[in-house]
């Protein structure tokens, strides 16, 4: 395997797909500007439909496509990580997507999350079909709040939704989420049974 390279100045954008995993790709829906794409494909997908191929040539060197050699259990995602970490350690101040809907792909995310590496996952590339800022999944958002939460020792967790909804904006403010995004995490959360409310006191079930 050839390794990636990275043109200067750095990409403000770069796209990794697993094609394996989302085959519904339209490149030409995608709007952001400075964006660099890998489409990592199985070594047993040899029939790749012309229309992407023919976008992700009018993108020109902006995409490259990057076979899997061998096969085996997740070794696409596999190549999808070890080239993650040669990308970003080439270009650390880039925004980083993962184009899957494999949650497997979550816990790298938050460790790179913990190193100042901004990344997600993505389920579709609507997040990308305009030049608004990237928005983060309910998933992504529950995960990091999730984490912060269960760092924390239950006697010192908010306890109630006041608070709780204070508490979230603040250790999600990296990503900017809505009012309403909190609100309706917070609902999921209740109906999910993550939360339990009675007597106006909140009870985790994370």
């Amino acid at each position: 395997m050839s390794s990636p390279l990275i043109e200067k100045p750095d990409p403000a954008t770069i796209l990794l797909i697993d094609y394996e995993n989302v085959t519904q790709v339209r490149l030409a829906d995608i709007q952001q500007p400075n964006l660099k794409i890998f489409i990592f494909v199985g070594c047993a997908q040899v029939k790749i439909p012309f229309e992407l191929v023919r976008e992700a040539h009018q993108l020109g060197a902006a995409v490259e496509w990057i076979g899997v050699e061998g096969m085996g259990p997740n070794a696409l995602d596999f190549h999808v990580a070890f080239y993650l970490g040669q990308i970003s350690f080439q270009s650390p101040t880039s925004n980083y997507l993962i184009l899957s809907r494999d949650r497997g792909f979550d816990p790298l995310i938050q460790h790179l999350d913990k190193l100042g590496i901004s990344c997600k996952r993505i389920d579709s590339l609507e997040v990308l079909s305009d030049r608004s800022d990237l928005t983060h999944s309910q998933d992504f958002l529950s995960d990091i709040a999730i984490a912060k939460l269960l760092a924390v020792v239950p006697k010192s967790r908010p306890k109630k939704r006041a608070t709780l909804h204070t508490y979230l904006k603040s250790v999600l403010s990296k990503y900017q989420p809505s009012e309403s995004e909190v609100r309706e995490l917070l609902d999921t959360w209740f109906t999910t049974g993550k939360i339990i409310e009675s007597k106006d006191k909140i009870n985790y079930k994370l």
